[in-house]
């Protein structure tokens, strides 16, 4: 293949992260033409995906990896390249969950993937090892943070009690030892060339359904091709599959960041606090005046997308002597109920496995994800096999799912509760809204070149009311974070066709 013919901008982009700005998406693999053979296909170009692929790879297994996309177009291309090991649920709690034994194990792995993106990287990575700064700004969480730092140091992080931390309002906290930044985009591709050079083959714009038989030995694309495969890994950030209890378990949320240039320089750190959701500061490169912060996650669809990026910065300029706000996106990610992964074999399947459930630190969960998905299929042990699967019990999370559960029964509600009429000429170039146009259930919006779409707003994977999503300029399914774009092409998540017309 001549990849320089072969390049071009791809029509599909969920975010418009500081990532691409000066390096837009580009098609730099084929698309699969015909009916194909492998051991182990994996669905989904991400950092699960592509790692898994290499460790395959390395075992001599024969892997294919089927983007639907383009590389970077999804998750990864819109996150802030952040590496640590911090439990995002928190030391003290991963230690009441896991036991030290294994809470220490957990942690081990999320070790041993910043240590394995560094290896893999080259210069053009930006890899940077770093400290990173758990703080507070309330003087009564002081005691709680010193508590969580002794669980740290017990789960096997290398950690230091500071009063002082170099960044505005801070109370206490603790550093971290052995974290990173990455440019994750530029790490993605570097990804994807390494798998094809080591002997995988890598496919583009090539949508792969999802596994629903209970040992399945081949799959189509959205052209009609088929695939045929041993083993299939779901890598695709979500699930996408036919295991409905894992949608309860992990419902979708939408993050938020920005992109500034300030006025006073930053330490090269990590730094993240302690407020629920939580605020994250880092530099986005050498620079020391150009910086990410992140924060006011709320649940995809459900939220205000413009008025959570106002916050966020409202929020960066009460702490920061801020010159310009150079990118704003969002990205979306997957909580799990009970705060940890589900990396493993699916539930009811002998063929199929799947990593999703990431939160927010899908560049070291997924690299971890790959080592230990490659143990599992080629018939290693691993010691959190049972605390990870994706069919685990887990009565401590049944709070959680019934909460969650009560979000996504809200939104199916709507399908049945009265729509208001929408007045077409009053939608603005960006808007878009659901409700009655001409008599018909709509979702309709008006592009930013000033073009209407108009849509059902039934999510074509379990019948969800899509929201617009005016950052982004999409339409988002608060059910199971399916996300479409404005003309109703399907972006990303559990859906695997377009939205259809009003009807």
């Amino acid at each position: 293949m001549n990849q320089t013919e072969s390049q071009t901008k791809s029509p599909i982009s969920i975010h418009h992260s500081f990532w691409l700005h000066d390096h837009p998406l580009e098609k730099n693999y084929p698309i699969l033409e015909g009916d194909h053979q492998t051991d182990v296909l994996i669905i989904g170009a991400g950092i699960t995906g592509l790692s898994t692929a290499l460790e395959l790879l390395e075992r001599d297994r024969n892997v294919t990896v089927c983007e639907a996309a383009v590389i970077g177009s999804g998750t990864t291309g819109g996150s802030s390249g952040h590496l640590d090991a911090h439990p995002e649920i928190g030391p003290q709690a991963l230690l009441d969950q896991l036991g030290e034994e294994k809470a220490r194990a957990f942690t081990s792995m999320r070790l041993n993937a910043i240590q394995a993106i560094q290896n893999r990287c080259d210069e053009s990575c930006d890899f940077r090892s770093l400290e990173a700064y758990y703080y507070t700004e309330n003087k009564n969480a002081v005691s709680d943070l010193q508590a969580e730092c002794e669980a740290a140091s017990k789960i096997g992080l290398s950690v230091k009690w500071a009063d002082e931390i170099p960044i505005p309002r801070v109370q206490g906290g603790y550093s971290i030892q052995g974290m990173g930044r990455i440019d994750c985009y530029k790490y993605q591709k570097h990804l994807a060339k390494l798998v094809v050079q080591k002997g995988g083959q890598l496919f583009e714009q090539t949508q792969v359904s999802g596994p629903v038989e209970p040992a399945p030995k081949s799959l189509k694309t959205a052209a009609g091709h088929e695939i045929h495969f041993d083993q299939v890994v779901c890598a695709v950030h979500c699930n996408y599959t036919d295991f409905l209890q894992l949608y309860a378990e992990t419902p979708a949320y939408q993050s938020y960041v920005l992109a500034v240039k300030i006025l006073d320089p930053l330490d090269d750190a990590l730094f993240w606090d302690d407020s629920d959701p939580y605020y994250y500061i880092r530099r986005a490169t050498d620079d020391p005046q150009l910086i990410l912060v992140g924060g006011c996650d709320h649940r995809t669809g459900k939220g205000d997308s413009t008025a959570s990026l106002n916050a966020l910065e409202k929020w960066t300029r009460a702490r920061f002597r801020v010159e310009s706000v150079v990118s704003r996106w969002s990205a979306e990610f997957f909580e799990t109920t009970d705060g940890l992964p589900f990396i493993g074999k699916v539930g009811g399947k002998e063929n199929v496995w799947m990593a999703t459930g990431f939160s927010g630190v899908g560049l070291t969960l997924g690299t971890a994800a790959g080592t230990m998905l490659t143990d599992l299929i080629v018939g290693k042990d691993h010691i959190l096999t049972e605390e990870l699967s994706p069919d685990r019990i887990n009565l401590t999370s049944a709070g959680n799912v019934i909460s969650e559960g009560m979000t996504s029964a809200g939104n199916l509600a709507e399908r049945v509760l009265p729509a208001e009429a929408i007045e077409v000429g009053k939608i603005q170039s960006g808007e878009g809204a659901v409700g009655k146009v001409d008599g018909k259930f709509t979702a309709i919006c008006r592009d930013q070149k000033g073009c209407f779409h108009s849509h059902s707003p039934i999510c074509t994977h379990m019948g969800g009311v899509v929201h617009w999503n005016e950052v982004e300029q999409t339409w988002d399914c608060p059910f199971h974070g399916g996300r479409f774009t404005a003309s109703g092409k399907r972006l990303y998540g559990p859906p695997e066709k377009k939205l259809e017309k009003p009807s």
